[in-house]
């Protein structure tokens, strides 16, 4: 059986968190610069253009949102088609 250590640094933005204005870009950028780990943004995300701006703006690896989703401000689906829009490989 094959194991495999992965590390990531999970990045949630708790003067960001729950308030729909976007990810802290340049706190992301900073880090995401700064290590050779995978970064993930977290928290701030209010509308499927934050998605697309994190990944224009930094280095981040992937970006996550709960909240605009457990809400259902936000539909899952629009952020993926909003992604695939501006050329950002997802998940479908």
């Amino acid at each position: 059986m094959n194991f495999f250590l992965f590390f990531v640094m999970f990045m949630p933005q708790f003067s960001y968190f729950c308030q729909g204005k976007g990810f802290d870009e340049d706190l992301i950028k900073l880090i995401s610069d700064a290590v050779s780990i995978p970064v993930i943004a977290s928290s701030g995300a209010g509308a499927p253009q934050h998605f697309s701006e994190v990944f224009y703006k930094t280095n981040a690896s992937a970006a996550l949102a709960a909240g605009i989703f457990h809400k259902e401000e936000v539909p899952i689906q629009s952020v993926k088609e909003h992604l695939l829009k501006e050329g950002i490989e997802v998940g479908i």
